[in-house]
């Protein structure tokens, strides 16, 4: 009788791990580099409550900017971004948008949690003093590509 109650208990587990592995391959297909309109159309019919912000602009400029993609975390004396498949982190220099971004994004959750950004960077070198010069460099950001919650297969 025991081994009767192990055995349904091991296969209910078995369709449990294999339901959340379905939605994992969903969730995983689903995420592909959207247009600015795919984006909002998605959220849009999800009826999501969290912010989906796009935006692509030129700058004419002779400094060299790099498009990246990774985790942004902003805060009390805090402000590093950690570029996906990198261990380093970067100190930000932004304007207000980025910070009412991501102050919007993260509302509802604990301080200090990093959100998923693409942004245009110039990379201005290693700072001499103050918090950014804990860090590798200081990246200032001249355009947010893209800034949302963070998910798991982000950086994949």
């Amino acid at each position: 009788m025991i081994l009767e109650g192990i055995s349904k208990l091991l296969v209910v587990l078995l369709i449990i791990n294999l339901f959340l592995t379905s939605c994992k391959e969903k969730q995983k297909n689903s995420v592909e580099n959207f247009t600015t309109k795919k984006i909002i159309e998605q959220n849009s019919a999800l009826n999501t409550d969290f912010l989906v912000y796009s935006k692509k602009d030129q700058f004419p400029s002779d400094t060299i900017k790099h498009i990246m993609k990774g985790r942004l975390t902003l805060g009390h004396e805090l402000s590093s971004f950690s570029p996906c498949g990198d261990t380093n982190e970067f100190w930000i220099l932004a304007e207000d948008e980025l910070y009412d971004l991501y102050f919007n994004l993260t509302k509802n959750k604990k301080p200090y949690t990093p959100i998923f950004v693409r942004i245009e960077v110039i990379d201005k070198g290693k700072s001499e003093d103050g918090f950014a010069a804990d860090y590798k460099s200081t990246y200032e950001v001249k355009t947010i590509v893209e800034a949302r919650s963070i998910s798991d297969i982000d950086c994949d």
